[in-house]
Parts: C-alpha cells; structure tokens; sequence
C-alpha cells in the first residue's frame, strides 16, 4: 500500500514538473513572434487571440469528441476567472514586449515564483519546500544582475510587465482551486475574449499573409502552452510551478538574440545559465523527495 502511495506522488509530481516545463518551453518563442509580426496591439491581441481560440477549439474536439462541449459547460467559476485574467494579462504582456525590450519584460514576469510563493502561502496555506524556497532566491538574484545589465528598459514598459506577471500569479493559485482537468476549453475561451475585446480598435486591412500565419502559429502555441501551465499546479504546489516562469525568460531572449539581435549581454547570459541550473536541480530534488 505504501509503495503504491509513493508511486502515485512520484507520477503526479513528475506529471506536474513534466507540465509546467514542456509549457514554457512552448511558450518561449512567444516574444520573438510579437516582434516579428511587428503590428499595433490591438491587431496583434485580435490575430493572437483569434488563433489562439479556434486553434483550441478545434484540439479540443478532437480529443474529447462528443464531449467537447460538455468542457465549456463544466468551467467553474476558477476556471471563469484564469480565463478572465488570462486575457488582460495578455495585454499588459504584449504591451511590455512592444515598450520596452524583450529581455527586460520576460525578466520582470520571470519574478512570478516569488509572487506565487507569497500568493499561495498567503490565500492556500501552502507549504514551500526549503529546495524550492532557495531556488527561487537564486531566480531572483539572476534576475536582479540581469535587470542590472539591460539599458533599453523603459518605466512604463516595466509596469506593464509587473501587472503582468502579477496576473499569471494569481492564475497559479486560481489554477490549484479549479477542479477542471482539461484547460484547453478554458484558453480558447479566453482566446476568444481576447480577439472580441481587441476587434473594434484592430486595423485588420493593414494585416498581411505572412502576419496572419505568424499570428496563427502564436495563437497555437500560447494557447497551448498555457492548457499545460494552467494543468500543473494540479498536481505541484503553484510555487513550484512558477518556478518555471524564468525558463522563458532565458529561452525567450536567447531567440530574440539569435534572430533579431537584440544582444542580452554577458551578464544577462551567465545569469541565465544559472537560472536554468537551479530549476533543474530543484526539479531533480522534488523527484527524488517524491519517489521516497
């Protein structure tokens, strides 16, 4: 009985790690693609949203068939309000991107497991292991020396970024109450928002084929990304998952870097091969505890 116990945290557990990182990996060509599709923000909300809901409807029918529509009549009000800060946070998000620099606004969203943390201590009673604790100290020490090293920040730019990663904190915590098991409806609901809210301020005349087919593939892979990140904390504590919120500020800029040149600078680079080494060994430490 005890060793079928354990083996049940040990899969929960790894499911969760499993999750939230292939998630962020996911989501990490996000930036590049909001600087590539280079268009305002109510247009790009509108193509990033539109995609983004019908990209997950239509996944969402094909896995759950004749059930499909049973998973939007099942959204509690948890789910209600993840799809509802999902898609204002989108827009602080884009924001950011677009007033100051990528490395800047993926740093400041990448203090999410520090807000987690607090949020789910605070609202949840949650317990944040010693492991998990250091490893977002370290998170945000790198943070600190790479907020340092960028010079092409902006103040209101910083804003939109910290509302943002504000938002996606409170959805972890949001994410362990809802008893949904299956998210893809929630997102495409909130993809659907997100183009409803941006449609009357969208200039769609001014949009060309290769920005709707940049624009689609960002739809799929945000709204993806965010089914499996908003799937994790049901199986980790929300800390745990916000962990893994710095990972897509290292890949996100190292993209950016590579195909547009926005150099991060050396300081920004070692931090980041910091940051990466700590998440993997906490992940690593909360498996093995698991598997005991």
């Amino acid at each position: 009985m005890l060793m079928k116990k354990s083996e049940n945290i040990l899969s929960a557990n790894s499911k969760g790690i499993l999750l939230a990182s292939i998630g962020i990996l996911i989501l990490s060509p996000d930036s590049l693609l909001i600087r590539l599709i280079d268009i305002d923000l109510w247009t790009l909300m509108f193509l990033r949203g539109l995609f983004m809901g019908v990209t997950l409807f239509l996944l969402n029918f094909l896995i759950n068939k004749k059930d499909s529509i049973q998973q939007y009549v099942k959204l509690d009000r948890f789910a209600w309000g993840i799809i509802v800060l999902m898609t204002i946070s989108s827009f602080f998000f884009v924001s950011a991107i677009q007033t100051t620099s990528v490395a800047h606004t993926l740093i400041i969203v990448g203090a999410a497991p520090v807000v987690a943390a607090i949020l789910g201590l605070i609202f949840l009673r949650e317990k944040v292991s010693t492991a998990t604790w250091i490893t977002i100290m370290v998170v945000v020490i790198g943070l600190i020396f790479v907020v340092y090293d960028d010079q092409q920040s902006s103040l209101l730019g910083d804003m939109y970024a910290l509302a943002a990663c504000l938002l996606w904190s409170t959805n972890f915590i949001l994410a362990r109450l809802t008893r949904m098991k299956n998210m893809l409806s929630a997102m495409s609901v909130s993809g659907f928002l997100m183009a409803l809210c941006s449609f009357p301020l969208a200039n769609l005349s001014i949009i060309s084929f290769e920005q709707i087919m940049l624009g689609l593939l960002l739809g799929l892979l945000v709204g993806v990304a965010f089914s499996l990140i908003t799937l994790a904390p049901r199986f980790i504590p929300a800390a745990e998952v916000a962990v893994f919120m710095p990972l897509e500020s290292v890949f996100g800029s190292l993209l950016v870097w590579w195909f547009l040149g926005e150099y991060p600078g050396l300081i920004s680079l070692s931090a980041g091969l910091v940051i990466i080494g700590a998440i993997m060994l906490n992940s690593y430490f909360q498996i093995i505890k698991s598997s005991k």
